[in-house]
């Protein structure tokens, strides 16, 4: 049981220790939320605390607009949403 526990803390990809899917991207994105993360490509001085609006999914793959910049984060690096 220690394995499955110790593989089991790999899969927690935000701060409550959710799986962040597709689907809640989706729904942020309809319901015109925002996302916090991490990493943002194409935008490299990213302040981890600054909101994200998420534009668009694709494979996992978040289009986000920061600053009039558009920018991508992947799913696992997306910490929160709200």
């Amino acid at each position: 049981m220690k394995y499955l526990k110790f593989f089991e803390s790999f899969e927690q990809n935000n701060k409550s220790g959710d799986l962040i899917t597709e689907d809640d991207i989706i729904e942020c994105i309809k319901r015109d939320g925002n996302v916090y993360a991490t990493i943002v490509q194409e935008i490299p001085n990213n302040d981890p605390d600054e909101p994200l609006k998420p534009k668009d999914i694709q494979d996992d793959l978040v289009t986000i607009e920061y600053d009039n910049k558009i920018g991508y984060v992947k799913l696992d690096d997306i910490e929160k949403i709200d």
